[in-house]
């Protein structure tokens, strides 16, 4: 995965909120994380493939991903139409899980703004590759919790964290697997009020926060392949340079629902 340039910002939002109070309110989040510890917990769940109207209960789903748990990388698991119906990831301890795991329903602090997120991501995380950070491994998944805590992270933790941050400010919020440039990414799409907002999660503001984020159609050099949410997960079947990202080539894949 691999860090990415800014690109060109669109539709209007207003920033209020004093950065003073949140860097305060963002200490805090930190500082119970600290308390509280970080560990990654698997839920119970199911996993529906809705084409094949078929379900891996929680037993299947844990066979599927330690079959390869040793494996480097994202793993793609193929249906009958050879196409990806849900993807996995090492995380930090090794461990190989579904990708929805990594989206915990996590929000350090509470904010009606969505250029919040984005922002202070920016100001508190320090983009780095795995390779380096995990002593050669490559991908290596930090959850939305992790991912806030650790001063350092990779594309996909960035990704994992804006995502699920926006999603539990109830928006629609989905972290999206492609390349820029031939190389490996991870991304955020925000759909919000018939709009397609592609939010670049490693940006960096220096100074001060966004004003606005940028309209997916007028980025076609991100380049999706997968796409999902705490729930869903959707694989583009079209051209990996389409710029769309709620057309019919999008299929809704499978369904992964939490029983604890």
């Amino acid at each position: 995965m691999c860090f990415i340039f800014f690109l060109l910002l669109i539709p209007t939002l207003s920033f209020g909120d004093e950065q003073e109070s949140l860097q305060e309110k963002a200490n805090a989040a930190k500082e119970k994380l600290e308390r509280e510890g970080t560990w990654l917990l698997e839920p119970h769940a199911t996993l529906t493939l809705l084409e094949e109207n078929r379900v891996l209960d929680n037993k299947a789903i844990k066979a599927l991903t330690q079959r390869n748990h040793q494996q480097r990388g994202f793993l793609a698991y193929l249906d009958k139409k050879k196409q990806a119906y849900t993807i996995s990831a090492q995380s930090i301890t090794g461990k190989r899980y579904l990708t929805h795991v990594y989206l915990e329903g996590y929000a350090p602090f509470k904010t009606k703004n969505p250029l919040i997120p984005l922002y202070m991501i920016s100001s508190r995380k320090t983009y780095q590759k795995d390779r380096k950070q995990y002593f050669g491994r490559n991908d290596v998944w930090q959850s939305s919790r992790q991912a806030y805590l650790n001063p350092t992270g990779d594309c996909e933790d960035h990704a994992v964290l804006l995502a699920d941050w926006l999603i539990e400010m109830k928006y629609d919020a989905r972290v999206v697997i492609g390349d820029v440039r031939g190389n490996g990414h991870a991304w955020v799409i925000w759909l919000h009020k018939g709009k397609t907002y592609l939010l670049e999660a490693t940006k960096k503001f220096k100074k001060s926060a966004p004003k606005r984020y940028p309209l997916a159609s007028l980025l076609p050099g991100y380049h999706p392949q997968y796409m999902f949410n705490r729930s869903d997960f959707w694989t583009n079947t079209g051209s990996k340079f389409t710029a769309n990202y709620t057309s019919q080539r999008w299929v809704k894949k499978s369904r992964y629902k939490k029983k604890w």
